[in-house]
């Protein structure tokens, strides 16, 4: 039987392999393992195959929108006409929506991953199934993030 569990980069990890050292698990039985971090920012831009699920267009279509409407309105006081007034309304609501956007986003950064942020480390226990509860217990008790039993 194996015991796995995921455990942030703390002392509850090192508490937790020492619990476990004590409790009769041999160190050969137990593997810990750091997960890589990040090796680059995030991209801003999303591509057809991949997505972030944040869209920087929401803002700059909502804003055309809004634009055209008031730009066609005055088009028909303006000189120009209300298609030539539409249009550069269009044009300059959906950059300004595009910029909104942007900044909101480099503001919101602290959702993304970044390549500061400590990463996970995974335990792995080889053990007799009578011991599974034992060790589960040990990793609860220390904070796991998460904890599996796999055959």
């Amino acid at each position: 039987m194996h015991v796995i569990a995921s455990f942030e980069h703390s002392i509850y990890l090192e508490l937790a392999i020492t619990a476990l050292e004590e409790a009769g698990i041999p160190k050969e039985h137990i593997y810990a393992v750091s997960l890589q971090g990040r090796p680059h920012r995030p991209k801003m831009f999303d591509t057809i195959h991949r997505s972030d699920g944040v869209s920087l267009f929401d803002a700059g279509t909502a804003l055309a929108t809004a634009f055209t409407v008031i730009g066609s309105t005055y088009g028909f006081i303006l000189k120009g006409g209300a298609i030539l007034w539409g249009l550069i309304g269009a044009a300059v609501g959906f950059i300004i929506g595009v910029i909104i956007d942007i900044v909101h986003k480099k503001k919101k950064k602290g959702n993304l991953p970044s390549r500061n942020k400590i990463t996970e480390v995974i335990v792995l226990v080889a053990c007799e199934q009578e011991e599974t509860k034992q060790i589960q217990g040990v990793f609860w008790e220390h904070h796991a993030f998460g904890v599996a039993i796999c055959d």
